[in-house]
């Protein structure tokens, strides 16, 4: 479901308005009240959009044609279904049925042992993960990853959305998944996710793995709007999207990695680009983290937790880490030096042998 706001209003020009904006909305983004006020108009956004959606599909199934909603929604199952197709322990959370259009939410597991389900950060969906990492994963855990909404094949489900209603998807695929209890690692906003899902549903979680993530708002350490602000550039006239995305996603890691590892960024790059997080999946997924607030609940969650930090992440600095650790009671709290945002990429090996306990 699109974005009534951009619909009115050129997405061009909403994001000059962004930019030159971006001095006042950085204190606003760790404002508390501010921040549930985004949560509140993103709910209401949210019914309005499905309120007005149900006559629109109803028309268009009397005169026997489909809605554009509709259209990308049948591509998208079409996809669906030619990549769970001859792959076994591939499936979407409901199944493969068009019909399953309210909560199109797809996941995938492969390996064998307990389960271990990994959440992504902004604008990565379940694919983008280093698969030298997620085949030393699958040897010890049944890995389970999920496009979350807006990337990935979730990118129709419905939209704007919060950072609980993305926790509750995760609820649905776990139990889909058939997982009584489950291991969670997530990363950068997939850590938030993880965050919101122990609250929400501790008896589905056996362990959180909170990696270069940060505390819910007020409680973040503020990191360089730049390279979050270049998430929402496109490329340069002669620039190839390979080029820029490699450039992009170079900038969240530690000084000196694209050098080191260049194929480790290649395949990452290969990855984001077989389906990219369309711009108004960027912006559902940037409001659902604007919107996410209330620290002190975290006192409330009891499942045993590991914070693994990043030394030299600039775009979610280390003091995330720090903070997160002292709110949440017991947690466990690791320091990787010279370690930027891309931890699985970076320090994939460590990951590992924490998650293995």
């Amino acid at each position: 479901m699109s974005n009534p706001i951009t619909r009115l209003v050129p997405a061009e020009a909403m994001e000059v308005v962004a930019r030159r904006s971006r001095r006042y909305m950085e204190p606003l983004a760790r404002n508390e009240a501010f921040a549930a006020w985004v949560e509140m108009a993103t709910r209401t956004q949210a019914v309005l959009g499905a309120t007005t959606d149900g006559p629109q599909r109803l028309a268009a199934r009397l005169v026997g044609r489909r809605t554009a909603a509709q259209r990308r929604e049948w591509r998208e199952q079409q996809e669906r279904e030619r990549r769970s197709a001859g792959t076994p322990g591939r499936r979407s959370a409901e199944g493969p049925s068009h019909a399953d259009r309210r909560d199109p939410v797809y996941w995938e597991q492969r390996g064998e042992g307990s389960p271990l389900l990994l959440l992504n950060g902004w604008t990565a969906g379940g694919s983008v993960w280093p698969s030298a990492w997620l085949r030393e994963l699958e040897r010890s855990f049944r890995v389970i990853r999920m496009d979350t909404r807006g990337s990935g094949l979730s990118r129709t489900a419905p939209a704007p959305f919060t950072i609980a209603d993305l926790a509750d998807d995760a609820a649905r695929v776990l139990r889909a998944a058939g997982a009584e209890r489950a291991r969670v690692l997530g990363l950068s906003m997939g850590g938030m996710i993880a965050q919101e899902l122990g609250l929400r549903h501790p008896e589905l979680v056996e362990e959180l793995f909170l990696v270069a993530t940060r505390p819910p708002t007020p409680a973040q350490v503020a990191g360089a709007p730049e390279i979050a602000e270049r998430a929402f550039d496109r490329p340069q006239p002669g620039e190839s999207p390979e080029d820029f995305l490699r450039s992009l996603w170079a900038g969240y890691a530690a000084p000196g990695f694209a050098r080191r590892e260049p194929a480790l960024l290649d395949e990452l790059v290969e990855q984001l680009r077989e389906r990219r997080t369309p711009r108004v999946g960027v912006t559902n997924q940037a409001l659902a983290v604007l919107g996410w607030h209330g620290p002190r609940r975290l006192a409330a969650l009891t499942v045993p937790t590991t914070v693994v930090h990043g030394a030299v992440d600039r775009l979610t600095p280390v003091g995330n880490g720090m903070r997160l650790a002292g709110l949440i009671p017991g947690a466990r709290y690791v320091e990787l030096p010279d370690v930027g945002h891309l931890v699985p990429l970076e320090a994939g090996d460590v990951l590992v042998d924490l998650v293995r306990g």
